[in-house]
């Protein structure tokens, strides 16, 4: 069994921002996988499913992102979950936008809901997809930035970092395992 997480922040107002693009991932797979997504509780949306010959859940916690291990780790624990069959989407605000980095184990690199995942489940050994959705200019304005909406050519940055993040996920499944890996999608400076 498979457990694929993409992190976010619920309801419309966040719907289409940078600190969302685990969930836009989630959704992305969901379709691919043929495999909805829907409101299980206040605290999570779950899908469940099989992608060739693997059971997979898709999980979106729908509580505060700080607070994402209080969902994933009890879902874990229940259905047994092995580390290594654990897949994490999330945001990254140091790596450049239309950056995909893959790795399995790790620190969280300061992301709270990472974090949160990590403390809870009490190791780090599970994959995790890193999007790069780059810093603002001026970075005292990080909070409003994670929280804005991806903007002109930016939407075809992400269409492609989502592409490929569903890619790296059916790869994952069919394959079992994957090579860390760092993708740049595009030269910023030459699309924007």
């Amino acid at each position: 069994m498979w457990l694929i997480v993409g992190l976010g922040n619920p309801g419309p107002d966040y719907r289409g921002t940078r600190h969302n693009v685990g969930f836009l991932s989630l959704d992305r797979v969901s379709k691919r996988f043929n495999i909805p997504i829907r409101k299980a509780s206040n605290r999570e949306a779950t899908g469940r499913g099989r992608f060739g010959n693997e059971d997979v859940i898709l999980l979106k916690p729908l509580g505060y992102m700080n607070r994402s291990g209080d969902v994933v780790a009890p879902l874990v624990f229940r259905k047994n979950v092995d580390g290594s069959r654990v897949l994490v989407i999330i945001d990254d605000m140091d790596l450049p936008l239309g950056t995909v980095r893959y790795r399995v184990k790790g620190g969280s690199a300061g992301h709270r809901g990472m974090e949160s995942i990590i403390n809870r489940l009490g190791h780090s050994d599970f994959g995790r997809i890193r999007l790069g959705i780059g810093r603002p200019e001026n970075r005292k304005d990080s909070s409003s930035y994670v929280l804005s909406e991806f903007t002109g050519d930016e939407h075809t940055i992400m269409e492609k970092m989502l592409d490929t993040v569903t890619d790296l996920v059916e790869e994952l499944i069919n394959e079992g395992t994957l090579d860390p890996i760092t993708l740049n999608l595009c030269n910023i400076e030459e699309e924007l």
